[in-house]
């Protein structure tokens, strides 16, 4: 596949948000090197104790390299991923770590047949300092301020009406990130070519050439945010919505 032949990427044009997602994940450094580690240990393992689902569980979990430590991965609960002493099962680590419901992917299967992604908590941010409020938003962030002393079914309709209000605001002024999927089709195919085209070496200044980028900088910037982790808000999108 050649980051300067826009026809090689025409497979984007069948993504799903899913599919999306995997995209930019198995473009992940990260991941790869965590993959590695981890088929590599797996692959011992299953040389020691046999592999699922004949494999000896009880020596299997007996040796530490089937464990990592919980402190490792954030926001994974017991009920996700079962561990015994403030550690977890590898194959549990790496989903945790990187998204994943089922067993971690291998980064060079370019389309898997399936994909299970575990949901990503939506989280509204409470604003409750004066200092805070001072703090630098993002584009995609907006702070109301509720009086919580009056009733707040009037205040949460008149909110409401302001965030679709701005949404649309600054979805007309392009400063907010796509919104679903057609709007970010695109964009995202964009940023895959210039993942590809840096991953082999390519000067940005020929990137962004070839690839008509008119912010070379900020768009090579969001393509690595996307890859590192930014890949799961996609999950969190609708396939089309106007709200």
């Amino acid at each position: 596949m050649d980051w300067r032949i826009d026809a090689d990427y025409a497979f984007c044009e069948q993504l799903d948000l899913a599919g999306w997602a995997w995209q930019f994940l198995r473009r992940e450094p990260g991941y790869i090197a965590d993959y590695a580690e981890f088929i590599g240990i797996w692959q011992q393992l299953e040389a020691a104790y046999g592999a699922p689902p004949q494999r000896d569980f009880f020596k299997w979990k007996q040796d530490p390299r089937a464990w990592r430590a919980e402190a490792e991965i954030a926001d994974c609960g017991a009920e996700i991923c079962p561990g015994e002493n403030d550690q977890v099962l590898i194959e549990c680590w790496m989903g945790a770590k990187w998204g994943f419901r089922k067993f971690p992917l291998d980064p060079a299967i370019a389309h898997p047949e399936e994909l299970a992604w575990r949901e990503l908590p939506v989280d509204v941010e409470v604003i409750d300092t004066a200092a805070s409020m001072q703090t630098q938003l993002r584009r995609e962030n907006l702070a109301l301020n509720f009086d919580l002393s009056l009733p707040l079914p009037a205040q949460l309709e008149a909110a409401k009406r302001h965030l679709i209000t701005a949404r649309q605001a600054r979805y007309k002024t392009y400063t907010l990130p796509p919104r679903n999927l057609r709007e970010g089709a695109p964009i995202w195919r964009r940023w895959l070519r210039l993942l590809d085209a840096l991953a082999r070496g390519a000067d940005l200044p020929v990137i962004a050439r070839t690839l008509a980028l008119e912010d070379p900088a900020g768009d090579s910037a969001a393509a690595i945010a996307m890859r590192g982790g930014g890949y799961r808000r996609l999950l969190m999108l609708r396939t089309f919505t106007t709200a």
